[in-house]
C-alpha cells in the first residue's frame, strides 16, 4: 500500500543552470514539509509539475530519471497548458472567487478548458503507478477535478482524499461558476473532503446540498454506492523548527545584526505574499492612522513590511505593487525623520534565518489578511517568539482566528479599529503579553503539521475500514448471479417491492409517477410465475395503487400496510378516525405557507410534508423546525413522526412497512425472500425480514440492508436478471 500525494508542484523545483545543466531545489513550503515529517510506514510518492517548461523529449526523460530516485512523478504541461490552468482558471478564476473578490473573477471558456485537460493528465500520470488498495491525497483547487477522474478511471479499492487549503465561498459567490456542478462533482469523488475551518466546510456542504440536491447527514452524505465524508482539519506548522531555529547560532548572530540596526525602537512585523486578499494598503491606511491618532509614537515605532513578489505581471497585481508603493511613499514622506522611518519595506523573500530572526525581535506581528485560508504566518510568529514577549494582531477573516483567539481579533476592514489595536497592543503589560502568547505556543504546538497530516491520514483509513466493514454489498454480476440461482431453486417465494424511488423515479409532483408500460409489463410476468407472491409495499394511499396497478394480479400494501390488497380485495387494518387534530394539521399548514414549493399530502393514515422541490438550506432549516414544533402534539396524541426521503410523515406507530413484512411472513413458508426499497421506512421492512432475506436497498447504501443496487434506473433490469439469469443486462 502506497501513499501518493498530488499536489499542483512537486517538492523539488527544476531549473536550469546557465551551462544548460538542470538543478533541483528542495522546496520549503509547509505543505513539503509536514508531509515529509508525516510518521507512517506507507510508501510515499508524489505526483505534480516539475516547476519549469521542458522543451524537448529528451529533456523530460532526463527530468523523469532524476526525480523518479525521489519517488517524484512529474507532470509536464506546456507553456499554453500553465497558462489556462494555473494562471487562467486556477488563479484568475478560482482563487479570487474563493477569496471573495469576485469583481476581478475572470469567466473564459479557454480557462475551463485548460482547467480540465490538465486534471485529466495529472489522472494519467498518477495512474500509472496507483495500485487497488493505496491512498491517494489531493491537494489544493487546482486540482478540484481530480478526484472524481480517479475514482471513475482508477482501480477500485482506493482511498482518495482531497484538502482544500483555501477559502471555500459561500454558495451566493459558488452559484455564479458555469463549472459549479462539475467542480463539486469532482470533490466527492474523494471519500474525504478537508478544509481548514467549519465556515468552508458548511460553505461545501451548502453548496452540495444546492447544486447537486444532495443531503447531507451531520459530516458524510450517502452517494449511489458509497459515503463521502467531510471535516474540518487546521493545518498548523514545524513548530519545532520555528521555535528553536532563535537558538542557532546564525539566528543569534542575525538577530544582534537586526537589533543594532533598528536600535530600542518597537517594530511592528508584516510578512507577506503580493496579493489582494491579504490587505495589505488596508494595514498601511490603518498604521498611518494609528501614527495621526497616537503622534507620541512617532520616531518611536516602525512597521517592517516584508512582500514576497508574486504575479507582479498580472495587471491587477501591478496595479497592487503601485499602489503599496505610492502608499508607503506618502506615509514615509509624511512622517520621517532624520534618524527615523515610519515604514521598512522589503519587497523580496527573505532567507529562513532572517525570518526567523524578524519573528523573534518584533515586538508585534500585524497579520490582517482581507481573506486567507488559514495563514501560517502568524502560527510561524508565535513559535519563533519562545520566551520573549509579543503580540500578534490577527485578522477575524483568517482560518487562523479560530484557534488563535488569545490574539487581538480585528476587523481588517476597519481602519479606526486597525490603529486602535496597534496601540493596545503596544501599550499591553508585558505579564499579559506573556500570558497570551504562552496559550497560543501550546496551542500551536500541539498541533502541528504533522498533526494535521497525521489525522488526515488516520481518518481517511478509518473511512476505509468503515466501508470495508459496511454491511451493504454492492451488486455486481457475481452477486446477481447468486441471487438468481437462489431463485430458481426456490419452491415458494415472496418477493415485496416499494413503489416511488424503487419501481418509479421519483417526480417534482407525487401525482405524476404514473407507471410505465415497461414497468407494468415487468411486474405482470413476475406475477404470473405461480411459484411467486408479489407484493407492492408503498406509502402510498390504496386508491392510487388500485388505479395504477389495481389489474395486475399481485398483492398490495398502502400507507404502510394501513390498507392492503389480498386476493383481489383491500382490507381496511385501521379505526375509522384519523390518528391526529387539527392542531398537527395547522402546523402543517403554517410550515407549508413559510415554505415556498412545499406541499401537504394527506391520506387517510398518514400526513405527509413534502418538501422536495424546495431551496435545500430553506428545506433543512425547515425539517428541523417542522420536527421539533411536532414532537409535543404527537407525543400527546401517540403519532410518530418519519423523516423518509423529501418528507416528514405523521402516522400512527401501529402500522410500518415492518409490521407489513411480519404479517406477510406469518402467511405462509418461503423458501426465497427478496425486498427492495430506497428510504428510511423500508428499512423497517428489512429489520423485519429473516437475515437470509435478500434486502436491497435503492441509491444510497444501508447499514440494514444488505446489498445495494446504486440506481433506481436499476431496478427493472435486475427484475430481468431475476428471471432470466443474464447478468449483463445491469
Amino acid at each position: 500500500m502506497k501513499l501518493i500525494i498530488i499536489a499542483n508542484r512537486l517538492p523539488l523545483k527544476v531549473s536550469k543552470t546557465p551551462g544548460n545543466e538542470f538543478e533541483f531545489v528542495r522546496s520549503e513550503g509547509g505543505l513539503t514539509t509536514g508531509l515529509d515529517s508525516l510518521e507512517t510506514d506507507l510508501e510515499k510518492h508524489w505526483v505534480g509539475w516539475p516547476g519549469a517548461i521542458m522543451e524537448t523529449k529528451e529533456e523530460e526523460e532526463a527530468v523523469t530519471r532524476h526525480l523518479e530516485e525521489f519517488q517524484f512523478h512529474p507532470v509536464f504541461l506546456s507553456e499554453q497548458q500553465l497558462h489556462l490552468h494555473y494562471e487562467g482558471f486556477s488563479n484568475s478564476t478560482l482563487w479570487p472567487l474563493c477569496h471573495y473578490f469576485n469583481v476581478y473573477t475572470e469567466h473564459d471558456s479557454e480557462y475551463w478548458r485548460g482547467y480540465v485537460e490538465v486534471n485529466r493528465l495529472f489522472c494519467e500520470t498518477a495512474l500509472k503507478f496507483i495500485e487497488p488498495g493505496d491512498i491517494v491525497w489531493v491537494q489544493d483547487y487546482q486540482l478540484m477535478l481530480l478526484p472524481a477522474l480517479l475514482r471513475t478511471e482508477g482501480p477500485a479499492g482506493i482511498n482518495i482524499g482531497y484538502f482544500h487549503h483555501i477559502p471555500f465561498p459561500t454558495y451566493e459567490l459558488f452559484r455564479v461558476l458555469p463549472q459549479r456542478s462539475e467542480l463539486v462533482s469532482g470533490l466527492l469523488g474523494a471519500d474525504l473532503i478537508g478544509f481548514h475551518t467549519h465556515d468552508y466546510m458548511r460553505h461545501f456542504v451548502s453548496a452540495c446540498e444546492r447544486i447537486l440536491d444532495l443531503r447531507f447527514t451531520m459530516d458524510h452524505v450517502m452517494l449511489n454506492d458509497r459515503i463521502a465524508y467531510a471535516d474540518v482539519f487546521p493545518m498548523g506548522i514545524n513548530y519545532t523548527l520555528y521555535n528553536e531555529a532563535p537558538a542557532l547560532t546564525e539566528v543569534q548572530e542575525m538577530t544582534l545584526k537586526l537589533k543594532d540596526h533598528y536600535g530600542n525602537n518597537k517594530l511592528i512585523l508584516s510578512v507577506d505574499r503580493l496579493d489582494y486578499s491579504k490587505g495589505i494598503l488596508h494595514r498601511l491606511k490603518g498604521f498611518r492612522r494609528f501614527l495621526e491618532l497616537y503622534p507620541g509614537y512617532i520616531g518611536r515605532v516602525s512597521l517592517v513590511m516584508i512582500i514576497v513578489p508574486s504575479r507582479d505581471t498580472v495587471d491587477s497585481y501591478s496595479e497592487l505593487k503601485t499602489k503599496i508603493d505610492e502608499t508607503i511613499g506618502a506615509i514615509n514622506g509624511q512622517y520621517s525623520q532624520l534618524n527615523w522611518i515610519p515604514v521598512y519595506y522589503f519587497y523580496h523573500g527573505f532567507p529562513f534565518e532572517e525570518l526567523v530572526a524578524m519573528y523573534h525581535i518584533a515586538d508585534v506581528a500585524l497579520v490582517t489578511p482581507l481573506r486567507d485560508g488559514m495563514n501560517l504566518v502568524a502560527k510561524e510568529y508565535v513559535a519563533a517568539k519562545r520566551d520573549k514577549p509579543g503580540v500578534l494582531i490577527l485578522s477575524e477573516m483568517a482560518g487562523a482566528a479560530i484557534e488563535l483567539n488569545d490574539a487581538l481579533i480585528i476587523n481588517p476592514y476597519d481602519v479606526e479599529q486597525v490603529a486602535a489595536t496597534i496601540h493596545e497592543a503596544l501599550e499591553m503589560p508585558l505579564e499579559e503579553q506573556r500570558r497570551r502568547m504562552g496559550v497560543l505556543q501550546r496551542r500551536v504546538a500541539k498541533k502541528t503539521v504533522n498533526h494535521w497530516a497525521k489525522r488526515f491520514i488516520g481518518q481517511l483509513l478509518a473511512i476505509r475500514e468503515q466501508n470495508e466493514n459496511s454491511s451493504s454489498e454492492t451488486i455486481d454480476s457475481t452477486v446477481l448471479t447468486q441471487i438468481h440461482s437462489a431463485y430458481n431453486a426456490a419452491g415458494n417465494r415472496l418477493i415485496i417491492l416499494d413503489y416511488d424511488g424503487t419501481l418509479m423515479g421519483f417526480k417534482r409532483r407525487p401525482e405524476d409517477a404514473v407507471p410505465t408500460e415497461a414497468l407494468l409489463a415487468q411486474l405482470a410476468r413476475l406475477a404470473a410465475d405461480p411459484l411467486n407472491r408479489v407484493v407492492i409495499s408503498s406509502g402510498r394511499d390504496h386508491l392510487t395503487l388500485e388505479n395504477w396497478l389495481g389489474r395486475l394480479p399481485l398483492d398490495m400494501a398502502a400507507e404502510h400496510g394501513a390498507y392492503y390488497k389480498s386476493q383481489g380485495e383491500w382490507v381496511r387494518n385501521i379505526p375509522d378516525e384519523k390518528p391526529w387534530n387539527d392542531e398537527i394539521t395547522a402546523i402543517l399548514q403554517e410550515f407549508t405557507d413559510r415554505t415556498p414549493r412545499s406541499m401537504i399530502e394527506e391520506k387517510e393514515t398518514t400526513l405527509v410534508w413534502h418538501y422536495r422541490n424546495v431551496d435545500a438550506w430553506l428545506a433543512s432549516l425547515r425539517e428541523q423546525q417542522l420536527v421539533e414544533t411536532l414532537i409535543e402534539p404527537c407525543s400527546r396524541q401517540g403519532l410518530q413522526i418519519m423523516r423518509g426521503n423529501k418528507i416528514v410523515e405523521i402516522k400512527s406507530p401501529n402500522h410500518t412497512k415492518g409490521s407489513e413484512a411480519r404479517r406477510l411472513l406469518a402467511m405462509d413458508e418461503y423458501d426465497f425472500v427478496l425486498a427492495m426499497g430506497d428510504d428510511t421506512t423500508d428499512e423497517d421492512m428489512f429489520r423485519a425480514l429473516p437475515d437470509s432475506a435478500y434486502t436491497i436497498k435503492v441509491g444510497r447504501m444501508s447499514q440494514v440492508a444488505r446489498f445495494n443496487l446504486s440506481s433506481q434506473t436499476k431496478v427493472l433490469p435486475f427484475l430481468r436478471v431475476l428471471m432470466s439469469g443474464d447478468s449483463t443486462a445491469v
